[in-house]
């Protein structure tokens, strides 16, 4: 799942030249990011979200295009620098969720200066933990010029205008000094309890001092009701469905919507294409476009079907996808064949340096391997025995995922003589008719399974009578 990169949001100088639209802007588009980084909204889209007045769109685009946050791309669309992907084996603070806040009114409606803290503030902790940080650091002051780090306000005024918007608006909760009491948008008189704890009465305020001991600390964090699990955009949300939008968009082409099916539906499209993207990257996930093209522009009358019966996801992998596997994994084997044909023909055959050709079939050949019907798999393996042996069994010999491979396709012609009593060419012969992973096929195979064992029990009962 893509989530915003904090690193990214943490660049105050990058943010500083933005302004309020294009900050605004910022989680919007990288909640609708795709896998592959393309950004799945259009622009009347943005329009209908209400983050900014329409003729505002294009310039916080390219503002945000001019910083290097988003990029244009050949293919024409936006792709965007904003974020990262989630993965289970990294437990640093990486990411930052996609948050509902970031959609409702009190965002939208906050500006340049309150947005860079609250940028600060979400990446300097955990979101809903306290940051600890003296007032008089905040804003900018003559007699206080060299102690100012983090210059987010031009005075005193402006900052304390900013943070009690912030708190009122929600967004923030704060606790002052060495007090346990939680300050939020609930708590009353919010602004003469900020303004007496920074030592301001009145018209007179006090002086600011030049020893860190004696500075005004404010913990502050986002609200915590705004960060909790069941607060982070969904990507099945209709409002977002970043990871779907490309089939949403290609399904409205021929007359079919997503807004009516299950979320467990929808999550088993995203888990097919998340696994092909893993396996692939970036051309993983434009061979599951053009897949999902193939599909609707043959089989669109069968979408809703598909979809509503939960077969939609293992329609497109199993029909669509692995057959284009495939087909790059015969252009590579053709590619190397034809290479020792043509400029070798003699040993070693290591003079090809077919270690490094694999690398590019690994990735293609480890997802067949996991993912493709047996049936797939035999013929695969008799078309490489057919076109070529000996450099099939170079290939299993040299490779790891080759190897795992083969290993796999013999173990079904193991399970074969075992379970069915089939001959090789009998496992064969039912590959093409496509009937090895038929499911029926399976329950006569645990059925056999069982006669065994119980067969294989009465050997060691000489007082059990056998009995059919």
């Amino acid at each position: 799942m893509t989530m915003l990169n904090r690193e990214v949001l943490k660049q105050q100088k990058v943010l500083k030249l933005l302004s309020s639209v294009s900050l605004r802007l910022i989680p919007y588009l990288a909640g609708n990011t795709d896998l592959d980084g393309r950004i799945n909204v259009t622009k009347e889209q943005i329009e209908e979200a209400n983050i900014m007045t329409p003729r505002l769109i294009n310039e916080a685009l390219n503002k945000l295009e001019s910083v290097g946050l988003i990029h244009k791309d050949a293919d024409g669309y936006l792709y965007s620098n904003l974020n990262t992907i989630s993965k289970a084996d990294n437990h640093s603070f990486h990411y930052i969720n996609i948050y509902n806040f970031f959609q409702s009114s009190e965002f939208k409606k906050t500006y340049k200066r309150q947005l860079l803290f609250l940028y600060y503030i979400l990446t300097a902790k955990l979101p809903g933990t306290e940051h600890s940080v003296a007032l008089e650091h905040l804003y900018q002051n003559r007699s206080n010029a060299k102690n100012v780090k983090l210059s987010f306000f031009i005075s005193f005024e402006d900052m304390m205008n900013n943070l009690l918007e912030l708190i009122e608006k929600g967004l923030f909760e704060v606790r002052l000094g060495n007090s346990s009491e939680v300050i939020n948008k609930d708590t009353k008189t919010i602004k003469d309890r900020l303004y007496t704890f920074a030592g301001k009465k009145g018209k007179r305020k006090q002086r600011i001092s030049h020893k860190e001991e004696k500075h005004k600390i404010i913990h502050i964090r986002i609200s915590k009701d705004l960060v909790t699990k069941d607060k982070i955009c969904d990507i099945y949300d209709m409002t977002r469905l970043s990871t779907l939008q490309d089939l949403k968009s290609i399904a409205k082409e021929y007359g079919c919507s997503l807004d009516s099916f299950d979320v467990k539906v929808l999550e088993k499209v995203h888990m097919v294409k998340a696994k092909i993207y893993k396996e692939f990257g970036n051309v993983g996930i434009q061979l599951y476009r053009d897949s999902l093209k193939e599909f609707f522009s043959n089989r669109s009358h069968a979408f809703q079907y598909l979809m509503e019966n939960g077969e939609f996801a293992n329609t497109i992998k199993n029909y669509y996808v692995i057959p284009r596997v495939e087909e790059k994994i015969r252009a590579f084997f053709d590619q190397v064949t034809n290479e020792y044909v043509n400029e070798v023909n003699t040993l070693p055959y290591q003079s090809l340096n077919l270690k490094h050709a694999l690398k590019d079939s690994k990735s293609l050949v480890s997802y067949i391997t996991e993912e493709s019907f047996n049936d797939n798999l035999i013929l695969l393996d008799r078309e490489f025995e057919a076109a070529n042996s000996f450099i099939y069994e170079q290939i299993t010999q040299l490779d790891k995922t080759w190897y795992e491979f083969k290993e796999k396709v013999e173990k079904i012609f193991r399970d074969e003589a075992e379970t069915h009593g089939n001959s090789r060419n009998k496992v064969v012969y039912l590959a093409i008719q496509k009937k090895l992973s038929q499911k029926e096929r399976d329950t006569v195979s645990k059925a056999n399974q069982n006669n065994k064992s119980h067969r294989e029990l009465l050997l060691y009962n000489p007082y059990k009578t056998i009995s059919y």
